[in-house]
C-alpha cells in the first residue's frame, strides 16, 4: 500500500478524483490491476499516478458493456463501476451510452447495478475490491434509497461491505420546482470485497 499522508475519513468534500485517490491509497497496492468498466473520460483517475497501477478502462463507447464483460474470471485485482445513477438529461455522453433520460425509472437504474455487479464479482480476484458509485434519489415523489438497495444486491452476491464513503458536492444544485424533499448534495462510494 502507498504511504498515506493524511487521515482518510468517511466523508469527503470535493471531487470524485480526490475521493478515488484516497480510496486507492487506502486499499490498493502498487502494480494492482483495475478494471474501470464505466471509464468514460477517466475522470476518476486524474489524481492517480497511473504508472503505479494497471488501469484498464472500458465502457459502452469503447464497445464494452459492463453487463457483459469480455474478461476471463478473476482477471483483475479490483474493479470499478459508476453507471448513471440518476435520470440524466444534461450529460449527452451518458444519455448516448446508457439511454438514460428524465423518463428513466428508478427500477431501470437499479437494474444496471443488478446486471453489472455480478460481472464485476466474476472478473475480480477473491479478496479484491469492487468500488461502486451510487446516489439516492427521489422518484415519483418518494425517497429511493439506492445505496441500501445496492448494498442488498452486493450481500446477495456474497460480497462484503468493507467501507462506505460519502462524497459531498461543492456545487449547489438548482431547485427548479417546489421542494417536497431535502435536496441531495452527496453521493456514495461503496467498497465491496470479493470473498
Amino acid at each position: 500500500m502507498i504511504k498515506i499522508e493524511e487521515t482518510i475519513y468517511t466523508v469527503h468534500r470535493g471531487t470524485n478524483s480526490r475521493l478515488i485517490k484516497n480510496v486507492v491509497d487506502l486499499y490498493f497496492k502498487q502494480g494492482d490491476s483495475i478494471a474501470d468498466v464505466t471509464y468514460g473520460k477517466g475522470v476518476f483517475w486524474k489524481e492517480i499516478n497511473k504508472s503505479l497501477y494497471k488501469i484498464v478502462g472500458s465502457d459502452i463507447k469503447t464497445g464494452t458493456d459492463f453487463r457483459h464483460l469480455p474478461y476471463t474470471s478473476s482477471t483483475f485485482c479490483h474493479s470499478v463501476i459508476d453507471p448513471p445513477y440518476a435520470r440524466i438529461t444534461n450529460l449527452k455522453g451518458m444519455v448516448d451510452c446508457y439511454n438514460t433520460t428524465r423518463f428513466t425509472t428508478h427500477k431501470e437504474i437499479i437494474k444496471l447495478y443488478e446486471e453489472g455487479l455480478p460481472e464485476l464479482k466474476r472478473i475480480t480476484k477473491p479478496g479484491g475490491y469492487i468500488l461502486c458509485k451510487c446516489q439516492d434519489e427521489v422518484c415519483g415523489c418518494r425517497q429511493k434509497w439506492s445505496h441500501i438497495e445496492i448494498y442488498d444486491i452486493a450481500l446477495n452476491l456474497g460480497l462484503y461491505a468493507k467501507d462506505l464513503f460519502i462524497l459531498v458536492n461543492d456545487k449547489m444544485p438548482k431547485v427548479l420546482h417546489k421542494q417536497q424533499h431535502a435536496r441531495k448534495l452527496h453521493s456514495y462510494l461503496w467498497v465491496f470485497q470479493n470473498n
